[in-house]
């Protein structure tokens, strides 16, 4: 009897240590990947979602945040004719519920495969999830990972912060203009700006600007990092100026009072007698 006690619990040791490595690893493999859809997509076709291709591995999960107004579907197929149309994901079988705008849907990929999938109410719009079977992160999406920086401008610092497949690494306040993000990788992000250092925001790299949300203190926007670009450039309304333009502006306004303090006192010229 204890020798086959004994034999039991080598046994068991043994399956301990060959599974605890596995059970270790596999989490690390696993990463959640953030994709849009696209403003005015209903018009669009292969950048109707973002990223295009996304290219992911096996056990990775997919969250699409509808960024438009209009409400759309992510369903797995290459259109309304594919008799295999949703078997594989669906956001909204037989249109309920629909992926309303900021809406969010999620599926985790279990099979390695390139993945076509279309919007049911939109057949125009289509996209293509490539699941690989090897570990890390897919190349267009990438873990979503949470960030912050820091913008300085006349001595005031700015935290800049948010999340996204690509990380970002500096920021830097053209003054009345822009604002300038440094990124590490590519995919899509979410990032949210302090309102004291930017605000209407309109432009990213170009495009109008896609706001998530705001408060009275910071606004949130969308955009994507494209692929072997690093800078992405924020256009606003107001950027908060340095020091040195405010000087300027003080300097010519008190030229400017000055200048008319002595036409005024002599009546003739604007800087002394005629």
């Amino acid at each position: 009897m204890d020798s086959k006690i004994a034999v039991a619990v080598g046994l068991a040791a043994v399956l301990a240590a060959v599974l605890a490595p596995i059970s270790t690893l596999a989490p690390a493999f696993a990463a959640e990947i953030a994709a849009d859809v696209t403003t005015a997509s209903s018009s669009k076709t292969t950048d109707a979602y973002s990223p295009n291709p996304l290219n992911i591995n096996v056990g990775d999960t997919v969250t699409w945040t509808n960024r438009d107004s209009t409400a759309h579907t992510v369903t797995s197929g290459t259109g309304v004719n594919d008799p295999n149309k949703g078997k594989a994901f669906d956001s909204s079988p037989n249109f309920n519920p629909l992926l309303v705008p900021q809406g969010t849907f999620s599926h985790t990929f279990t099979e390695a495969g390139e993945f076509p999938y279309f919007c049911a109410l939109h057949p125009n719009m289509v996209g293509t999830v490539v699941v690989s079977a090897g570990g890390g992160n897919g190349g267009n999406g990438g873990t979503t990972t949470p960030f912050s920086v820091t913008a300085t401008a006349d001595g005031t610092e700015y935290p800049i912060t948010g999340t996204g497949a690509a990380t970002a690494t500096a920021a830097t306040i053209n003054p009345g203009q822009s604002v300038e993000i440094e990124f590490e990788g590519s995919g899509a992000v979410e990032l949210t700006l302090p309102k004291n250092m930017i605000r209407d925001i309109t432009m990213v790299n170009g495009e109008p600007a896609t706001i998530v949300s705001q408060n009275d203190t910071s606004t949130t926007i969308s955009f994507e990092v494209p692929e072997g670009e690093s800078t992405v450039t924020i256009q606003a309304g107001f950027v908060v100026p340095e020091f040195p333009v405010i000087a300027a502006i003080l300097a010519a306004t008190i030229a400017g009072i000055t200048g008319y303090t002595r036409f005024a006192r002599n009546g003739t010229a604007f800087f002394g007698r005629a």
